[in-house]
């Protein structure tokens, strides 16, 4: 079919349901009204009373047009058709009620039916738009183009560069043996990847906390080694 067609035929139901619905819950709202005054309200109580019944119907209704377009799962669709059908049972009984039999004219079973038909239709504009809405959104998605997953290739391991630091006036001392400067590295990347800060004295209590032994005129040695500076210690 022709988008502008297709487009143009949705359209055009979605405001014959809408229209048909408003009429429904307006013929509803009447028969609702008559249940009312007939039960002993009046004034702003027997005008206000009908909205009572025919807003779950209504909010029931709108709920499960947005269920549809956000996809929400089956589960949580549950609650906007319960109000829906509460609604709805609600509206038929008060529009079924109000009908009141007179002297030599009794209430008949087409009398009955017609009273009932004001939600019914509102109800049933309701599923037509839903089946528009659903096969429309069944129709998206086989359309959609697949998506393409690319997985990145793992990133290099980084490379420890071992160097001397010198102090003023005085040699290098010996670095460090590799497989602390390893572990020292490890504590380092795991305190940044979590946002900490670490100072050289926790560093040097974690280190020796995983059997390193070294003394104390090489933590620094191992902190600039690691890229631990002074401005990024705690």
């Amino acid at each position: 079919m022709n988008p502008h067609t297709r487009r143009a035929a949705l359209c055009a139901i979605g405001a014959i349901a809408i229209l048909a619905s408003a009429n429904a819950l307006a013929h509803s709202y009447a028969g609702l009204y008559g249940w009312a005054v007939h039960h002993r309200l009046t004034g702003w109580q027997a005008l206000s009373w009908p909205a009572e019944i025919d807003v779950f119907l209504a909010v029931g209704e709108l709920a499960l047009y947005v269920a549809y377009l956000d996809d929400w799962p089956a589960r949580q669709r549950i609650w906007p058709w319960a109000t829906a059908l509460t609604g709805l049972a609600v509206s038929v009984a008060g529009n079924i009620g109000h009908i009141q039999a007179v002297p030599g004219d009794p209430v008949s079973v087409t009398d009955r039916l017609t009273a009932a038909a004001s939600p019914l239709a509102a109800f049933a504009g309701l599923s037509v738009g839903l089946l528009v809405v659903k096969m429309t959104r069944q129709r998206q998605v086989r359309h959609r183009p697949a998506a393409t997953l690319m997985l990145a290739p793992p990133p290099d391991p980084p490379v420890l560069r071992i160097r001397p630091v010198q102090d003023a006036g005085s040699a290098a001392r010996p670095a460090p043996d590799a497989r602390l400067l390893r572990d020292a590295s490890l504590i380092f990347q795991n305190a940044s990847a979590r946002g900490q800060r670490l100072s050289q004295r926790k560093l040097a209590r974690e280190l020796r906390g995983h059997g390193h032994h070294f003394p104390n005129d090489h933590l620094r040695q191992i902190a600039e080694t690691i890229g631990l500076s002074c401005g990024r210690a705690a």
